[in-house]
C-alpha cells in the first residue's frame, strides 16, 4: 500500500512558500486578504491528508521502512517504540517550546479584551489566533513529514524560486505593466527609487524576507558541493542582497550586519589554528569598523545615485536616533510599557494593541496605533510576561540545545571536505543557523511579524528542528518486543 496521503500533504507544504507572491486585487487590502486565505487553505487541506495517512498507518510504514533496513528478519519493533520513532520530531525541548508558546499566545486571546478580534483578526492583518494555529499546524507537519537532506533543500529551492518571484512581482509593478499593482510614481526609474516592496506591498517586510533568502541561497550554496550549481546559489545571494538595499529597510541590514558578526564569532572559536583565528579576527574589525564609518559619514554616502534627487539612497544607513521613525517608535514603546502594566500576566490578547495604544494616547505625541513596532513590545502588550518569556525562550532552548550538541551536527556533511580557511562544511553550516535568528531578534527590534515573516520563521524552527535531532532519528533503536 503506497503512501499517497502523506505524500499530498507533504506537497502542499512546498506551495507554502507561494504565499508571499499572491496579491488579490479585488481586495481592499490586496497584500493581505489573498496571502492568508491561501495559506490557510493549504495547511487545512495539508493536515487534512496527513491525519488521513496517519489513520491508515502511512506514517509507521514509513519509519519502519527506513529502521528494517537495519534489522533482522526474526525481529520485530514493539508498538511503543514505532510510535514514539513516528512522534520523535515533535518530542524535544524546542518543538515544545514553540507549543507552549502557541497555547499562551491562545490563552491569552481568550482571556484579553476583545477575545473575538484576538483569535479572527480583521482584513486589514489577517493574524491573531486563528494565523498562529496555522503556522504551529504549519511547523508540525513541516517537522513530520521532512526527515531529510534532499526534502530540506528543495523546500530552500522553492523558497528561493517565490522570493525571485516576489522580486519580478515588484519589477512589473514598478513598470506599471497592467495588472501588477504596488507603483507610486508616473514612470519605472522613479518607483525602483522609491523603497521596494515587491508583491510583499511593504518595503519593510521585503527587507526582513530578504534576510532569510540570503540564509537559503547561503545553505544551498555552502551545503551543495557540485561547483557546476555553486555559481546559481551565489547570483542569488548577490540578487536578494540588492533587493534587500532597495528596500532600504535599516532593520533588515541591521539584522544583517549582526548575524555576519555573530557567524564570525562562532567561526573564531571554531577556527583550528591561530592563522584562522588572526584572519576571521581582521574581517570581523573591519566589517565592524566600516559599519560605523559608513553610519557616522551617512549624509555624504548615497548608495543609489542614479536617481538623483528622486531618492535620499542612503536611507538604509541613516541610522541615528534623531531619525522621525525613531522617534515615533519611542512614543509607541512608551505606551506599550504603560499598557503591559495593565495587563501584565497575559496582556491585553493579539490584535488588541489599539485599545491598549488608545488607552494611554497623548494627542500631543502622534504615531501609528495598531503595533508597538518591535516585536518584543508587540509580544509583552498582547501576551503579557508570560507569552514574550515564552517567545524568547524558544531562541533560549534553541542556543542551549545548538551549544549542547554543536560537535555532532551536520554528520554526513561533507564534514572532512575544507573550504575556506580550511573550515570544514559542516562549521559552516553551524555559523549559519547559528547567526539567522541573530538577525531575526535584531530586526525584530524595530518592527513587527507578519504572515511573510512567519512562515519563515516557523519554517527555519522546523529546519533546525530536524537537524539538531538528526543524529537521534538517524540511530537505530533497538529492539524491543514490547
Amino acid at each position: 500500500m503506497n503512501n499517497y496521503f502523506t505524500k499530498i500533504s507533504k506537497f502542499l507544504l512546498y506551495l507554502v512558500p507561494f504565499t508571499l507572491v499572491i496579491v488579490y486585487a479585488g481586495t481592499l487590502f490586496p497584500f493581505i486578504v489573498g496571502k492568508y486565505t491561501y495559506f490557510r487553505t493549504i495547511i487545512l487541506l495539508a493536515l487534512v491528508f496527513f491525519v488521513w495517512g496517519w489513520a491508515r498507518g502511512e506514517l509507521e510504514r514509513g519509519v519502519l521502512g527506513s529502521l528494517n533496513k537495519n534489522i533482522k528478519p526474526h525481529e520485530q519493533l514493539g508498538k511503543k517504540r514505532i510510535a514514539r520513532e513516528v512522534w520523535k520530531p515533535l518530542l524535544n525541548p524546542l518543538a515544545w517550546a514553540i507549543g507552549i508558546f502557541a497555547l499562551i499566545f491562545l490563552l491569552a486571546g481568550f482571556l484579553g479584551y476583545n477575545p473575538s478580534a484576538s483569535f479572527w483578526s480583521n482584513f486589514e492583518r489577517g493574524e491573531g489566533s486563528l494565523q498562529l494555529l496555522c503556522l504551529f499546524v504549519f511547523f508540525g507537519l513541516l517537522a513530520m513529514l521532512f526527515r531529510d537532506r534532499k526534502s530540506w533543500n528543495r523546500l530552500f529551492m522553492i523558497s528561493l524560486g517565490a522570493g525571485l518571484l516576489v522580486f519580478l512581482y515588484g519589477l512589473a509593478a514598478d513598470a506599471l505593466i497592467p495588472g501588477f499593482i504596488g507603483a507610486s510614481q508616473a514612470d519605472f526609474m522613479a518607483n525602483i527609487c522609491q523603497r521596494f516592496g515587491g508583491s510583499l506591498g511593504n518595503a519593510a517586510y521585503v527587507g526582513t524576507f530578504m534576510l532569510f533568502a540570503l540564509f537559503y541561497s547561503a545553505y544551498l550554496f555552502i551545503e551543495n558541493s557540485a561547483k557546476k550549481t555553486k555559481w546559481v546559489w551565489a547570483s542569488a545571494m548577490v540578487l536578494f542582497f540588492i533587493v534587500l538595499l532597495l528596500s532600504q529597510t535599516r532593520g533588515a541590514l541591521l539584522g544583517l550586519g549582526a548575524a555576519i558578526l555573530g557567524g564570525l564569532i562562532y567561526l573564531f572559536f571554531s577556527a583550528p589554528k591561530q592563522q584562522s583565528k588572526k584572519i576571521i579576527a581582521g574581517i570581523f574589525i573591519f566589517l565592524l569598523a566600516g559599519g560605523l564609518l559608513a553610519v557616522y559619514y551617512r549624509n555624504k554616502i548615497d548608495i543609489m545615485p542614479f536617481c538623483g534627487s528622486q531618492s535620499g539612497g542612503n536611507r538604509i544607513i541613516d541610522i541615528s536616533t534623531n531619525a522621525e521613525t525613531y522617534q515615533t517608535r519611542l512614543v509607541l514603546w512608551e505606551i506599550a510599557i504603560k499598557s503591559f502594566k495593565d495587563r501584565p500576566i497575559l496582556g491585553w490578547g493579539p490584535e488588541n494593541f489599539a485599545p491598549a495604544f488608545e488607552a494611554h494616547y497623548n494627542p500631543s505625541q502622534p504615531a501609528w496605533f495598531d503595533r508597538a513596532h518591535d516585536i518584543f513590545f508587540d509580544y509583552l502588550v498582547i501576551t503579557g510576561a508570560l507569552g514574550l518569556l515564552s517567545f524568547l525562550s524558544i531562541f533560549v532552548i534553541y542556543y542551549w540545545i545548538f551549544m549542547k550538541n554543536a560537535k555532532n551536527l551536520f554528520e554526513g556533511y561533507g564534514e572532512k571536505e575544507s573550504i575556506f580557511w580550511k573550515f570544514e562544511r559542516s562549521v559552516w553550516l553551524k555559523a549559519l543557523i547559528f547567526a539567522l535568528p541573530i538577525a531575526y531578534l535584531v530586526q525584530g527590534a524595530v518592527l513587527f511579524d507578519v504572515l511573510p515573516t512567519y512562515i519563515n520563521l516557523f519554517l527555519f524552527l522546523a529546519f533546525v528542528n530536524f537537524i539538531l535531532g538528526q543524529k537521534a532519528a538517524d540511530s537505530r533503536p533497538s529492539v524491543n518486543n514490547n
